[in-house]
Parts: C-alpha cells; sequence; structure tokens
C-alpha cells in the first residue's frame, strides 16, 4: 500500500475494512491486486522483474494479459481482466505509469497444482515507463522503461476524420533503415494442403477468388488462432478465405463471430 501511496493513487480508502489499517491485507477491494489506477493522474502495475527483459539501455516486458485472463477462472481471471483495464484507461486517457517491480517465487500458470506466487521483495520504480506497443483486439502489449512513443494497434480511438484539416508535409527524402524482426516459421506444406483443399474458393462464403495470370484463382491461408497467439500450425487451425474476409477476419468488428463460423466450418472439412 505504502508504494502504491508513493507512487500517486489515493490509498485513504484501503483501511477502511473492519476499522482496522491492520486488515487492509484483507480487504478484498485492493488486496493482491495487480494495477491500480488513479483518474486522471496516473497508473500502477505489478511487473515481475523475472519477465523484463534487458537490450542494451532498453528495458522491456511484453505480454498478453487478456489472454493469460482466457486461461484462468475465479479471482486471477478478474484481476487480469482489470489489468487489461487498466492499460486501456492508460491509453485513452494518456496517464503516466509507475511501475512496482516485484522479486519472489513467480507461480508457473501451466502447473495448477502449483502454490500460489510469492513475493518477497518490492520496489516502486523511480523511472516512469511507457506502454509502447497494445493491440486492442488481442490484448498483446510491450511496456518499456522509460518515456517513448506508443503505437496503437487497431485503436477504437483512431479518428482518422479529426486530421483531415491538418495535412500532413511528408518526407520527400525518407530515412531508411536495416531492421531485425523476429518471425514465425511456417509448414508450407500445410499452406499447400489448404489452398488444394479450398479448389480456389473462400471456405466462408464459397466466393470463387479472381483469376491469376498462371490460371488459378487467388485465395490466402488464415490462422483462426493467431500463430502469435500460439495457435497450431496444423490444418485444423488454417482455413482459406477471399481476400475481404480475410481482412475482416483481422480488422472487422465481427473478427469474434467470424473465428466461431471458421471453426465449424474446419470441424466439417477435417471430420475424416
Amino acid at each position: 500500500m505504502d508504494l502504491v501511496a508513493a507512487a500517486g493513487v489515493d490509498t485513504s480508502d484501503w483501511a477502511n475494512f473492519k476499522g482496522s489499517r491492520n486488515k487492509i491485507a484483507a480487504n478484498p477491494k485492493y488486496c493482491y491486486e495487480w494495477a491500480f489506477v488513479e483518474p486522471k493522474r496516473v497508473a500502477v502495475f505489478n511487473i515481475w522483474h523475472d519477465l523484463m527483459k534487458e537490450n542494451g539501455e532498453i528495458v522491456s516486458v511484453s505480454f498478453n494479459i487478456r489472454q493469460f485472463a482466457s486461461e484462468r477462472v475465479g479471482i486471477e481471471r478478474t484481476r487480469a481482466l482489470r489489468m487489461d483495464d487498466a492499460i486501456k484507461a492508460v491509453i485513452n486517457e494518456r496517464l503516466p505509469i509507475r511501475v512496482i517491480v516485484l522479486g519472489g517465487k513467480r507461480r508457473n500458470i501451466h502447473n495448477p497444482g502449483e502454490k500460489a506466487s510469492r513475493v518477497s521483495k518490492r520496489l516502486l520504480d523511480p523511472v516512469n515507463w511507457t506502454i509502447t506497443e497494445y493491440n486492442w483486439k488481442t490484448g498483446q502489449c510491450t511496456f518499456v522503461r522509460g518515456i517513448y512513443e506508443l503505437s496503437i494497434s487497431k485503436s477504437k480511438s483512431e479518428n482518422a476524420i479529426d486530421d483531415l484539416d491538418d495535412v500532413p508535409e511528408g518526407n520527400s527524402f525518407p530515412d531508411r533503415a536495416k531492421g531485425i524482426i523476429n518471425t514465425i516459421k511456417r509448414d508450407y506444406k500445410v499452406r499447400k494442403y489448404v489452398l488444394e483443399r479450398a479448389q480456389g474458393r473462400c471456405e466462408h462464403c464459397g466466393a470463387l477468388g479472381f483469376s491469376t495470370p498462371k490460371g488459378g484463382h487467388y485465395i490466402e491461408t488464415h490462422h483462426i488462432i493467431f500463430l502469435a497467439e500460439s495457435g497450431p500450425d496444423t490444418v485444423k487451425n488454417v482455413i482459406a478465405l477471399c481476400p475481404q474476409h480475410h481482412r475482416e477476419a483481422h480488422y472487422g468488428i465481427e473478427g469474434e463471430d467470424l473465428e466461431k463460423k471458421f471453426i465449424a466450418v474446419l470441424k466439417k472439412l477435417n471430420s475424416y
């Protein structure tokens, strides 16, 4: 509580549980929460030290708390979803971020029988952090120690109309830079199998893809559970789609409903 208060969150109500400061740890409204938001002022996140990565002078941590919530039940799921809400509040309200670094024994979430995590050390980082990336659709995010620019993917708060009056100057000689990215290796045989299975038609709507110079019909393959979210690269997770439905699956508001329909289609196609 002292560290959260030092970060700028009002904790005056925390002790109002059974009338004693000594009972704060048992207050269900605050105890063991993973994130705290003081509206229009600051957000505080508890992050395990062993999750942080150091690359030169850059310290960062990437995770998907929404995916974590989907794998848990009860209070852990609730706390994870509240942490995701706190991340959204940071973006929507442009709140500064303070991080409480945790040390101790972190429970392996893939071992349900293991005892709960035990924090033995806590430190309020004196340096503010930034959410540099957040994907509104998937929940994947990256925190970086220090002040950086924010990149929001598929943000519900984007509004291009507000920018129409300000014509950007652009850059006649844009900088070129080499970069290194991590990619997920895919099995080309899976894609080939799915395209042959589809015979040039969208496996969702049945539309025939447009004609290609080689005499075929253009169609795309889509992983229903994204590879970036640990989805399998198998024919039971890959569907052939027309470009329209492929883009809609990634960026449309009906994405979740489409996912359910795709799964039903693949169950029929793979019922052998």
